[in-house]
């Protein structure tokens, strides 16, 4: 069974009342036989809308709620989500993202809770 057109009333619904992000995610590569580093940046983009958070995981993660919003976040491609240390721009502030919960009932990803801080 495929959820792809869950994905796509989810990630709709998330767009007409959320806002637009763009996560990017910044990976160096070393080439030993050059002596030379690459960096590279992917992104992966959707829309957000702040959540409660929860909790244990704010526990977990020895955070506050206040400083470190939970984002409900849906990608614009179905399956891509946000990987812990990527950043966003949320409210005029930088974040980097803590913790990700995705909610992937077939083993694809439609949506993700992403708790983030500054």
């Amino acid at each position: 069974m495929s959820y792809t057109d869950s994905h796509a009333r989810a990630a709709a619904l998330v767009a007409a009342k959320g806002a637009p992000v763009t996560f990017t995610r910044t990976t160096r590569t070393y080439t030993p036989t050059t002596d030379t580093s690459t960096i590279t940046s992917t992104t992966v983009a959707g829309s957000a809308i702040r959540i409660p958070g929860d909790p244990k995981v704010y526990e977990a993660l020895k955070l506050v709620e206040w400083d470190a919003p939970t984002l409900l976040f849906a990608p614009t491609t179905y399956d891509e989500v946000p990987e812990p240390g990527d950043t966003l721009s949320w409210d005029s502030n930088t974040y980097t993202v803590r913790a990700v919960q995705p909610i992937a009932p077939d083993g694809n990803n439609l949506l993700a809770r992403v708790v983030v801080t500054r």
